[in-house]
């Protein structure tokens, strides 16, 4: 029992979470812009569960459908990220070099001796993929395995997946068991075109796949990636709500 609940702790704290099967709140009607959507599929095994979201990105900004009432706005242009609360009805600027040194100071934290770091592990093995080439990268921890295949592909900022990586929220105490891996995650550039769970459950193989499907370009409703009216600035020294140029508040 100690084996698996240690399992399932490793495996939900080294993936980005799966996004619900529920649909993003669709965006008030209103002004247009031309966005580039990345279509992610997620398929869970032995479940046999399926679903997809899309990742909308416009100039340097972007964000995830797949993330509901709490989400977050990411500009690779200003090196931002913008944590919304529609709940609370609150936004949070916060810059990435503050999310990369609060997210090391917790790594350094001390590890119990009987829990293993993760380690992390490029290869040479190449693979052609929505007309790029993605490069191999093993995360593993026991029986715990995570492959990705990173790709700078032209449609999507190089930064992008590394400022989703860093800015996710951390599992302590464990977190310092991913200090390797974050190292390496927080300096990568590209975006991972599939990213592949595995590890043992209950006699079985359980596997998560996250693929990129599709990567297009269309029109979507401006205020998607834009700030909401009236909610209350929390950043450290806020005033008044920041946006980044080109964006807009929704009304």
């Amino acid at each position: 029992m100690r084996r698996l609940g240690l399992l399932l702790t490793i495996a939900v704290f080294f993936s980005c979470k799966p996004a619900p099967s529920r649909p993003v709140k669709p965006a008030a009607v209103g002004p247009q812009i031309r966005a580039t959507v990345v279509t992610i599929r997620t398929t869970m095994q032995p479940e046999k569960k399926s679903f997809a979201h899309a990742l909308v990105i416009v100039g340097s900004r972007a964000r995830s459908t797949g993330e509901h009432d709490t989400w977050r706005l990411f500009d690779t242009k200003a090196k931002t990220v913008t944590f919304v609360d529609d709940v609370a009805k609150t936004i949070r600027i916060e810059p990435m070099s503050s999310i990369v040194k609060r997210r090391n100071t917790v790594n350094a934290a001390a590890l119990a001796p009987h829990y293993p770091h993760a380690t992390v592990e490029r290869s040479s093995e190449r693979r052609e993929m929505h007309g790029v080439n993605a490069e191999k990268v093993t995360i593993a921890s026991g029986a715990y395995k995570r492959e990705l295949w990173l790709a700078e592909h032209p449609a999507i900022p190089r930064e992008l997946f590394a400022m989703m990586h860093a800015s996710e929220p951390q599992s302590s105490p464990l977190a310092p068991m991913m200090r390797e891996v974050d190292q390496a995650l927080d300096s990568t550039r590209g975006f991972p075109l599939l990213d592949r769970i595995t590890m043992p459950l209950d006699g079985a193989e359980l596997v998560v796949e996250r693929a990129v499907i599709a990567i297009v370009e269309r029109d979507v409703p401006e205020s998607l990636l834009a700030i909401p009216k009236g909610y209350k600035d929390i950043s450290d020294g806020a005033a008044e709500p920041r946006l980044g140029k080109g964006a807009r508040r929704k009304d």
